[in-house]
C-alpha cells in the first residue's frame, strides 16, 4: 500500500524490524501509550513474531516514509469481548492501532495519510462495517489526529492496561455509510 512518499509493508520476522521496534519502545512518548513501560528485544520478538505470519489475527505493517522505517500500523477484527466493552453489536468490525516511532516525523501529517490507507483498505477490501481506535483519554495528540481522519468519539471506557493499571480510553469509531466508506 502506498500514498505519496509513504509505503506500508508487512512487518518482517527479521532482526532489523525487531530492532526498530525495540528502539521505538524505549521512547517514553511511545511506550506510555502502548505498553506502559519499556520492553526488551526478547519481549518484542515474543509479541510480534506471530504477527509476522501471513495468517496472523493481527496484521502489522511497517510505515516507511521516503524509504525510512518510521513506525507501525496494525489492525485486527474486534473480538467478542471487546465488542461488549465497546458496546458494538455489528459484525465485521476492525480495530486499528498506530504509532510513529521516529519522533522527528511527528506532526507532519504522515499518520493521517497512513490511517487513510488502512481505512480505505478495510472498508473496500475487508468490507468493514465499523472501524475503531481507542487512544488513552489523555493522548490528546492522537485524539486530534483521529478526529481529523473522520473518527468520532462515541464513548469513554475504563479497562486495565498491559501492566494491570486501570486506564481511561476514548472509544472512537468510523462507520460505513450506505456501503460507501465515510472518509475524510
Amino acid at each position: 500500500m502506498n500514498i505519496d512518499n509513504i509505503k506500508l509493508r508487512r512487518l518482517k520476522n527479521t532482526k532489523e524490524d525487531y530492532k526498530l521496534l525495540e528502539k521505538w519502545y524505549q521512547e517514553e512518548e511511545i511506550y506510555l501509550s502502548f505498553e506502559q513501560r519499556k520492553i526488551s528485544y526478547k519481549e518484542i520478538v515474543n509479541k510480534y513474531y506471530e504477527r509476522t505470519l501471513e495468517d496472523s489475527k493481527v496484521q502489522v505493517y511497517m510505515i516507511e516514509y521516503e524509504c525510512i522505517p518510521i513506525g507501525i500500523i496494525q489492525y485486527q477484527k474486534i473480538s467478542n469481548d471487546n465488542k461488549k466493552l465497546y458496546g458494538i453489536d455489528t459484525n465485521n468490525c476492525y480495530e486499528i492501532d498506530i504509532f510513529i516511532g521516529e519522533l522527528r516525523f511527528h506532526n507532519k501529517g504522515i499518520g493521517k495519510k497512513v490511517i487513510s490507507l488502512i481505512v480505505n483498505y478495510l472498508f473496500k477490501e475487508k468490507k468493514a462495517n465499523i472501524l475503531v481506535m481507542c487512544p488513552l483519554k489523555d493522548n490528546i495528540k492522537a485524539i486530534k489526529c483521529y478526529l481529523g481522519c473522520g473518527f468520532e468519539i462515541k464513548n469513554e471506557f475504563k479497562t486495565k492496561d498491559t501492566i494491570g493499571n486501570v486506564q481511561e480510553y476514548e472509544l472512537m469509531i468510523m462507520k460505513r455509510i450506505n456501503q460507501t466508506p465515510q472518509l475524510f
